[in-house]
């Protein structure tokens, strides 16, 4: 697999240096927003990004949360923004989150990404990366698991396959989905308990998945929300001899007190948070300690700097911060930015099941290569650090989409 960035423009390398203002401390007095536009691109998901440009000639980039409309939604955010000084960035993130009529979910993944834009232009500014105006880094190099999905099939050969194919790839944790993988023996499409046989089948899998990656591995298990409080301690029972890293969602996670219940019940760390937003929705799971580490998605949650807040917040009683990423690499170098800089991080997504978009790597330019060992290189350069290289975005528009603008 090749990682190596080597697509570039003029343009571009100028967005990664830094500014004749900042290299100098002088910081600029007055800057403001001129434009806000989006861009959807057909990636392992539909991949949405937002440009923000200044009369300074500045422009941020960010990356929303990926699916259908959230660029528009973008688009709809641009009046509250045009004429604002764009450094001022948690006054504006409120302001937005004040007129979205759906704060959550589509709301506040459109703000993800334009928060992530202003951090962007923030950096650029001032001439240093997003992670030291988050307080600087813990670690130059972010850990990944790969999300293989499903493996190979939902057979134990078809686990142990995926599991060596990773290990060979070089990564030291996988994670797999085990929601759907016993789909034939379930006796009730509808509800949430386990059979006696889908749970054996179940533990066939991670048994074969273990065996074939050894005990040096680090292997954790998705449940994506679908199982009764009964159904997953039964299952967690089962699958405490595999010493998992983590069983993410294996209930729904709006309710704290049945999360609670299984974790309580198992030594497997349980993990959860991809579907929650901003602080108050992680407040009472932290403070009750209803889970064991905390999932957290940058991109979906609020932005860079709500989940920095959330991270700190966990640091607090001691939880772990994993990082929830389904985004291009564009959206993966923000979330990084986040993972340096918080103490309690633990492991980041690699959604390795989305190599079938042969070009996602491709689409970032940067300074450095930003995977090097299996492990996400933090970029030193202004701002994020990385540009979206406009020809491999113009090939893979989405219909309808342009390239922020440019027909």
């Amino acid at each position: 697999m090749q990682y190596l960035l080597n697509f570039t423009t003029e343009a571009s390398r100028a967005q990664l240096a830094p500014t004749e203002e900042s290299s100098n401390g002088q910081r600029r007095t007055d800057m403001k927003i001129t434009d806000v536009k989006a861009m959807t691109l057909k990636g392992y998901k539909q991949w949405n990004y937002v440009q923000i440009e200044t009369d300074e000639g500045l422009t941020g980039i960010g990356e929303a949360h990926p699916g259908a409309g959230i660029a528009e939604i973008i688009l709809q955010f641009k009046n509250r923004l045009i004429g604002a000084d764009p450094r001022n960035i948690e006054p504006l993130y409120h302001r937005l989150i004040g007129a979205a009529s759906n704060r959550y979910a589509m709301g506040l993944s459109a703000i993800g990404g334009i928060e992530t834009a202003l951090w962007d232009l923030l950096g650029k500014s001032l001439g240093v990366p997003v992670y030291q105006l988050l307080g600087g880094k813990y670690r130059d190099r972010i850990r990944l698991y790969a999300d293989v999905g499903h493996g190979r099939g939902n057979t134990p050969e078809g686990w142990a396959k995926r599991a060596r194919e990773g290990v060979a790839d070089g990564y030291q944790a996988i994670k797999f989905d085990i929601d759907n993988s016993a789909n034939e023996l379930k006796q009730d499409a509808v509800n949430r308990e386990l059979s006696t046989a889908e749970l054996q089948k179940m533990t066939s899998l991670v048994a074969a998945a273990r065996e074939a990656a050894g005990d040096e591995i680090d292997i954790s298990i998705d449940c994506h929300s679908l199982f009764s409080v009964h159904s997953a301690m039964k299952l967690t029972e089962r699958l405490e001899p595999f010493d998992l890293m983590f069983l993410e969602d294996p209930v729904p996670n709006d309710n704290v007190e049945a999360m609670a219940k299984v974790s309580s019940a198992t030594s497997i760390p349980i993990c959860t948070g991809e579907f929650l937003f901003r602080r108050d929705g992680f407040r009472e799971l932290i403070q009750t300690q209803a889970c064991d580490m905390l999932h957290v998605d940058v991109s979906g949650t609020g932005g860079i700097l709500e989940a920095k807040k959330i991270a700190d917040l966990a640091d607090l009683y001691y939880m772990p911060f994993a990082a929830h990423n389904i985004t291009s690499p564009i959206g993966m170098t923000a979330t990084a930015h986040v993972c340096a800089a918080v103490r309690n991080f633990i492991v980041m997504e690699l959604p390795y099941h989305a190599d079938q978009v042969e070009w996602r790597w491709d689409l970032a330019i940067s300074n450095e290569p930003l995977m090097q060992d299996n492990a996400f290189v933090v970029p030193e350069q202004p701002g994020l650090g990385v540009e979206i290289n406009a020809e491999v975005a113009r090939e893979h528009l989405m219909p309808g989409s342009d390239l922020f603008g440019i027909s």
